[in-house]
């Protein structure tokens, strides 16, 4: 008996189950989406210039003839100095002076090179962006390493925090897991918004950055283990739906806010006020069964069943816990389960051949599906247009994704992924050979490489969690999540080839896609088949499994028979 069957019994998405998928997700999502792309605008860059003034000597004349030219003539020549970090020597360039104090030039660029350092600060154009954390610590220039360093350390604590998180809930439960992050995701980044030291403020931005995706996807595997075999993809479409709203909501309201100090104030707050709703947000039933704690899964699947209209069968219940201890027992005595199924970790499912082969698969597609995901994000911006534009359209072309949930609850999870990569794979190639002058195409097949590469993201995000057994899920999630925060890492610097070909950034990417196509045609079907709870029932999953198109439920009980699952929506 699965646990599956019980879900059947009491309701596989029933009230309770839709409460969790569109209120927890949403906020929890929303609130994610929200910090990343606030972030990004509190750290970008205005566009800006030296602040020109004169000094005690002989140049304040001459200044006062060379400041209309310098607020009228951009110095923008890619063969000179550039203007936004160096300034005028007035005092070599008054020597461009004839009688009566005129000047003899007409343009900046008939002057010499600025060659002196800004030694006045900078004069920042505001007009079409609102004043930013960098601008105001001039985070430029020399000092425009800051605000990578703070993103880089984001991204670490992302890495960090994920891998520590993970065993938090393994070890203590989704619920709390939950809580405690976002108090630290909330009152790190409240206290962002008070801190101008640079090191105060990275230390910030790396606890903020530590809780960033557990927030959001902690809560989606635990509303995937309360939903039944059809309804798995609904908290998949949730999740997609929502973070494609809130990024292009986010650009709109920083139009309309114009501030960064309310920006992160709000974004830091949502986790506080979602955090008042904690008495209702549950423990995973499966986890606390694969934990030996009986009496409390009993009780939440009997809330589960009240909410839902239905009353938790106790002789099913009791029959779930008997199977569960047998095919534990029948383990144990066969030599193939030493220890406790209650006190597993990640290490230990490595000893298992079929299930340590898996893990490895899944590995390295979700570190290539976030790498080439997150790059294809970074390298939006990147194609003419202006901060919030860029940002707009890259959210509205993940649109189209939203059809995912539906492809791969009819297709399985395997060749859906298979085909999102290779299709972004061919997208890059094309790219990169798009003659210069035709704008439109190339500009077409990148939005085109962008929203299929998140769709494979997505469907990553789903498949990668079934893959592991409940009492390693936690773990497995986080290690999954660690590595992408690696691949995360690499991304920028794919992005960075671009200053010396404009097609190579997507060229390497659509490379690293087809990889992970095909490493996904080596991986087991898991759509419409019962989530293995223990190690020894991953195992026999995996080793039952067939690298076919076909899909298959596999009992995780000792009858050693396959079933077909046919879905229908």
């Amino acid at each position: 008996m699965h646990f599956e069957d019980l879900l059947a019994d009491i309701g596989s998405f029933g009230m309770y189950q839709r409460l969790l998928s569109f209120l927890l997700i949403p906020f929890t999502t929303g609130i994610v989406g929200f910090t990343y792309y606030v972030q990004l605008f509190v750290l970008a860059v205005p566009p800006h210039t030296c602040n020109q003034r004169p000094h005690e000597g002989g140049d304040q004349e001459f200044y006062h003839h060379l400041a209309p030219l310098l607020n009228t003539t951009p110095y923008d020549s890619d063969a000179r100095q550039p203007y936004t970090c160096h300034q005028f020597d007035l005092n070599v360039t008054s020597s461009y002076l004839v009688s009566d104090n005129v000047i003899n030039v007409t343009s900046l660029e008939q002057l010499p090179s600025p060659t002196m350092t800004c030694v006045d600060g900078w004069k920042y154009d505001l007009d079409h962006v609102f004043s930013s954390y960098t601008s105001e610590n001039d985070w430029v220039c020399e000092e425009a390493w800051r605000p990578y360093m703070v993103v880089t350390m984001f991204w670490v604590g992302n890495t960090v925090g994920s891998w520590l998180w993970g065993f938090v809930s393994d070890m203590f439960g989704r619920r709390p897991t939950v809580g405690l992050s976002l108090l630290v995701y909330g009152l790190a980044g409240v206290a962002s918004v008070f801190v101008r030291d640079f090191y105060g403020f990275t230390a910030l931005r790396f606890l903020v950055g530590s809780s960033h995706h557990i927030v959001s996807h902690l809560p989606f595997v635990l509303v995937v283990e309360y939903c039944g075999l059809e309804s798995r993809v609904v908290p998949l479409l949730t999740i997609m739906m929502t973070y494609t709203t809130v990024s292009i909501i986010t650009p709109a309201l920083a139009w309309v806010i114009w501030d960064w100090y309310t920006l992160v104030l709000i974004s830091g707050i949502f986790p506080l006020v979602l955090l008042l709703t904690y008495r209702w947000i549950p423990e995973s039933s499966s986890w606390l069964i694969a934990q030996g704690k009986s009496e409390a899964a009993r009780a939440q699947l009997s809330t589960v069943a009240k909410v839902n209209g239905h009353r938790l069968p106790e002789d099913k219940f009791m029959q779930f816990l008997a199977d569960k201890s047998n095919d534990e027992n029948e383990h144990q005595t066969n030599g193939t389960d030493k220890g406790s199924e209650t006190s597993r970790s990640i290490i230990d499912a490595v000893k298992y051949p079929n299930l340590r082969k898996n893990i490895l698969l899944v590995m390295v597609v979700w570190m290539l599906a976030c790498m080439c995901f997150y790059g294809h994000c970074q390298n939006t911006a990147n194609l003419g247009r202006n901060v919030f534009m860029s940002y707009l359209l890259g959210a509205v072309v993940e649109v189209p994704s939203w059809c995912v949930p539906w492809l791969i609850h009819r297709l399985g999870r395997r060749l859906p992924l298979t085909a999102a990569f290779l299709l972004s794979s061919i997208a890059g190639f094309i790219y990169a050979v798009v003659p210069e002058g035709m704008e439109w195409l190339a500009l077409t097949v990148a939005l085109v490489g962008r929203a299929t590469i998140t769709g494979a993201y997505y469907i990553t995000l789903q498949y990668c969690p079934e893959v592991f057994p409940t009492v390693v899920r936690g773990q497995g999630v986080a290690l999954a999540e660690t590595l992408g925060g690696v691949a995360i890492f690499l991304s920028p610097s794919i992005v960075y080839l671009g200053e010396w070909q404009r097609g190579a950034p997507l060229l390497v990417f659509g490379g690293l896609s087809m990889v992970a196509g095909f490493s996904t045609l080596l991986l087991p079907e898991t759509a419409g088949v019962a989530l293995p709870q223990t190690l020894p029932q991953a195992e026999l999953f995996f080793s039952r499994s067939s690298a076919s198109c076909c899909r298959f439920q596999i009992p995780m009980n000792d009858d050693k028979t396959f079933a077909e699952d046919e879905l229908a929506i």
